[in-house]
């Protein structure tokens, strides 16, 4: 009897264990024009819940494939049929017949398709893929690909203006070399890009947005066409990392673009209002719409859990005001600089649950998805009282999930600022250099990605954080450098959160950078090297060249050591920088420790990177061009 009673408890323990990874992580919102149906896309759950509005409750689910992982859903003109976007970099695009429920065609796309929308004629849909950096043009209702047009950098939302003639496409993060100059006053300017693409040529051209925007999330476009809202972190990177009140680094923003200039010089941006109160961020805004009339905007806010609401009409009244006063030369105060801007015309409501990612107006009601509490909140516009609609059982964390969560938890910052991904998006990296103190002041450096960080001590460029013991392999588990893994942590919140650390917490985003996996290169072919990379791969191990010397295979590419290689600027204070692991090396440019360089090819071309140790500079063209594409495959 004993025996069976301690068999059941493993199994119940199994189970929950096994019911702790079912998340549902509802990643997008998209509803029937009528407002009695809402298209759930529960990313982690793989399926389509399918909401019935006048009772919120789930009628039906729609199940897709275990790898799909889906990222956005939108209907087709006649709303029969819901085009899904997913799949990684196995890219797909599924048409399910909504009478049935049943997928009826699949399509290849690019590395991981993510956001979506259909040309007002129903003829087109276009696809966003994020890490091919481009978007598919699909001809409906066939879901013919009829061309790719290339874009910035890890697209992830896009709007067709309501003529149909143009795509707006938010490209999520900056792709532009990141070292100061010599000259103290000389200007710097790394940003995120909007690519506008002429549908009948396929043109595109480029709307700069304000200096240091990055992580652009969310993308609408009002009801009658005229404006566009885009949510983007706005940061201050030019500025020490000596404190965070008042957005010192990092302040929440949206972007405005007046789909009726698109052709003048500045692509008609008109200007980027904050969101943030004046001692309170509102850090990571994320999904973004308007009410049916567009004299609202909702945005959804991941990092503090929000939602908030401005008022549209007084918003547009203030900025035409400021543009009159710009032009006289009389404005005070920039706009993407002045957290009172929006005094008065905005709303923040505190929302029960974790990670308030998309959002979507039914009526008059402004539905919320949860993304990591599994669950959408419900407020009416005029009370703004949240209901919770349960989207499964309560979810059952594990570490690694809890510290997904504390990752992009901005209530973790003095005064909600900012979270761990506001600089380290997906824990990778944000495109921009930052000057933080735990290497001195005045010396910024790009900010790292964190994959293998764990395994790879030292950390940091400069290799501050070191630990002596670091893992014997790549297999291995390296509990010898869990408390190592914490302290970082530890230090992290204390000098660039702003807050004490929580052992807890700490513990668990620490199991979260442990888990994290490599997403596979756009640059494999079927998940292997090209012959191009085959090539670069025996000159990459060739001892001459000497690349393998300091980026050994088995050791995640790197020997853990630092090195002068020629490098150092006259802001730094060493000549030595530590080896980072080459490991998604296609997704982290800007190159070296300063960001100078925007290709991996410059790298070797000119900054002749490795002839230290080897002879990078006696290779050909085509033997760089095979060796950078054996890197950028990893």
């Amino acid at each position: 009897m004993y025996r069976i009673l301690l068999a059941l408890i493993a199994m119940l323990v199994c189970l929950q264990g096994f019911a702790a990874e079912k998340y549902k992580g509802p990643s997008a919102l998209c509803p029937t024009k009528d407002g009695k149906t809402i298209y759930v896309v529960n990313r982690d759950s793989h399926e389509i819940a399918v909401l019935n509005t006048a009772d919120d409750k789930i009628v039906r689910t729609i199940a897709l494939d275990a790898g799909f992982f889906p990222n956005c859903a939108v209907l087709s003109a006649d709303e029969k049929t819901l085009y899904v976007t997913g799949g990684g970099y196995k890219g797909r695009v599924v048409a399910v017949d909504l009478a049935t429920g049943r997928i009826t065609k699949t399509v290849a796309a690019g590395h991981t398709p993510t956001g979506a929308a259909v040309s007002p004629d129903g003829t087109r849909l276009f696809v966003c893929n994020q890490f091919t950096a481009d978007v598919s043009e699909y001809r409906l209702p066939g879901l013919e690909l009829t061309r790719t047009v290339k874009v910035v950098r890890e697209p992830r939302a896009l709007v067709v203006t309501k003529d149909g003639k143009h795509v707006l496409v938010a490209n999520f993060i900056p792709l532009m070399p990141n070292n100061f100059p010599e000259d103290e006053y000389a200007e710097i300017y790394v940003a995120s890009e909007v690519t506008v693409i002429n549908v009948a040529t396929g043109a595109t051209k480029s709307i700069n947005l304000p200096n240091g925007s990055t992580a652009l999330h969310g993308m609408c476009i009002t009801p009658d066409g005229r404006y566009v809202y885009i949510t983007k972190i706005l940061a201050r990177y030019l500025l020490p990392t000596t404190q965070v009140e008042r957005g010192w680094m990092n302040t929440a923003a949206v972007a405005v673009i007046d789909t009726t200039q698109l052709e003048s010089e500045n692509g008609g941006y008109v200007n980027a209002v904050l969101i943030d109160d004046i001692d309170l961020g509102a850090a990571n805004p994320w999904g973004i719409t308007t009410s049916a009339d567009g004299k609202t905007i909702y945005v959804a806010v991941a990092g503090t859990s929000e939602l908030i609401t401005i008022d549209a009409v007084e918003m547009h009244k203030k900025l035409e005001a400021d543009a009159e006063e710009r032009a006289r030369g009389t404005h005070r105060i920039e706009v993407s600089d002045d957290l009172a801007f929006l005094a008065g015309l905005k709303k923040r409501v505190r929302l029960p649950g974790k990670g308030a990612r998309a959002v979507a107006v039914v009526g008059n009601n402004i539905y919320v998805g949860m993304y990591f509490s599994d669950m959408l909140q419900k407020l009416d516009e005029t009370r703004l009282r949240p209901t919770e609609i349960a989207l499964g059982p309560a979810p059952v964390w594990t570490p690694e999930r809890r510290g997904e969560v504390h990752w992009n938890d901005a209530t973790l910052c003095f005064q909600h600022w900012q979270s761990c991904a506001s600089c380290h998006p997906d824990a990778r990296t944000d495109g921009l250099n930052w000057d933080l103190l735990n290497d001195g002041i005045g010396n910024p450096k790009n900010t790292k990605s964190l994959i293998f960080t764990r395994q790879t001590p030292p950390t940091m460029w400069e290799a501050v954080r070191d630990h002596p013991n670091p893992p014997p392999s790549p297999t291995a588990i390296p509990w010898d450098t869990a408390t190592q893994g914490i302290q970082c942590i530890r230090t992290g919140f204390r000098s660039i959160l702003f807050t004490m650390p929580c052992e807890e917490i700490s513990g668990d985003i620490d199991a979260f950078l442990l888990a994290l996996k490599p997403v596979p290169s756009p640059f494999l072919v079927d998940g292997k090297l090209s012959e191009r990379a085959e090539r670069g791969k025996r000159i990459f191990e060739d001892p001459k060249v000497g690349c393998a010397t300091c980026h050994p295979a088995e050791t995640w590419f790197t020997d853990m050591k630092i090195y002068d290689v020629n490098s150092r600027t006259h802001f730094d204070q060493t000549s030595y920088f530590d080896t980072p692991t080459l490991h998604e090396v296609w997704r982290t440019a800007p190159y070296l420790h300063d960001g100078r360089y925007v290709t991996m090819k410059e790298v070797f071309t000119h900054g002749l990177h490795g002839d230290v140790s080897g002879d990078v500079g006696g290779l050909t063209d085509e033997q760089v061009d095979d060796l950078v594409e054996y890197i950028m495959s990893l």
